[in-house]
């Protein structure tokens, strides 16, 4: 019986050591994975060079550019894998952009080729990697017509309607430096629209905006210039009534009234009747409006 009970305890050895090299076998088998796993998770994606806004079908410029930076926040130098940008908030449902996926060099990935193929406002990106998405970026629009005016200078969108409609950016003349963007084009028609085009503005700074609708026939047009304007922010329009919200358009939206000494809001400073077109100037505070007449 000792002797029986002596294999019995034999046996009984080599299971929980067949058992012990089952899980050890296992273990091998899980560390690769695990460390891969931990390897991912270590590393955090960050964009550094944030989109702006960009014409349709034309390269993002500057490049969208993205750095993958290990726990301590230093670029992760071993990195050579995929990096992809994504919408983080797409309003319309646009489609993604082109060549939104790129192989980063040590750690960095430059997107130069990044185009969107749809208007639209209010984008925001991401970038990821396995196991990590960054942060969302900045929020940019895309549009139809996108002109760069230096500080200072005049810059015109050229021709907004099927009636002529045109207008023109002026920076302000204690603007030192920077780029005013002006775009065009885009934005559905306003809810107190009466005739001509869409335009829309984009800076850091105060804009006027110069609008010009050319009269029929050589004659003087219909009346002065009113100038309906929709803006992400509430104003006070020319009645002295608030502006009403637009679901529609997700604006604020309503005639503009004159400036006073010392503007704050979107105002008209001036209204010019001509024999060969009617004009209008407006006080265009910093931000994204845009502009129907």
């Amino acid at each position: 019986m000792t002797k029986v009970t002596g294999m019995t305890r034999e046996v009984n050895i080599m299971r929980r050591l067949g058992i012990a090299s089952a899980l050890l076998a296992a273990a091998l088998v899980l560390i690769p994975g695990t460390a891969a796993m931990a390897s991912s998770c270590r590393d955090s994606v960050s964009i550094v060079a944030q989109p702006t806004t960009t014409q349709r079908d034309t390269a993002m410029t500057p490049a969208v550019v993205v750095q993958v930076e290990d726990r301590r926040g230093h670029v992760d130098t071993r990195f050579n894998g995929s990096v992809t940008l994504g919408y983080a908030e797409d309003p319309g449902g646009a489609p993604p952009p082109a060549n939104n996926t790129v192989r980063a060099v040590r750690g960095v990935a430059t997107f130069p080729a990044l185009t969107f193929s749809s208007v639209g406002f209010g984008f925001a990106l991401t970038a990821s990697i396995q196991g990590a998405t960054s942060a969302p970026s900045q929020a940019f629009d895309i549009v139809d017509q996108l002109v760069l005016c230096s500080a200072g200078q005049t810059c015109s969108t050229g021709v907004v309607a099927s009636d002529g409609t045109s207008g023109s950016a002026v920076g302000a003349a204690s603007s030192s430096s920077g780029v005013l963007l002006a775009t065009g084009g885009g934005f559905p028609a306003l809810s107190c629209t009466t005739r001509g085009g869409v335009l829309t503005f984009t800076s850091d700074r105060a804009l006027r905006i110069t609008v010009s609708i050319p009269a029929t026939g050589g004659h003087r047009g219909p009346g002065p210039v009113d100038v309906c304007w929709g803006d992400d922010d509430p104003f006070v329009t020319a009645s002295g009534a608030p502006a009403a919200f637009n679901p529609a358009n997700g604006d604020y939206e309503g005639l503009l009234p004159g400036c006073r000494p010392c503007p704050t809001q979107p105002c008209v400073l001036s209204r010019n009747r001509g024999h060969h077109e009617d004009t209008a100037v407006v006080y265009a505070p910093a931000g994204d409006p845009h502009i129907t007449f």
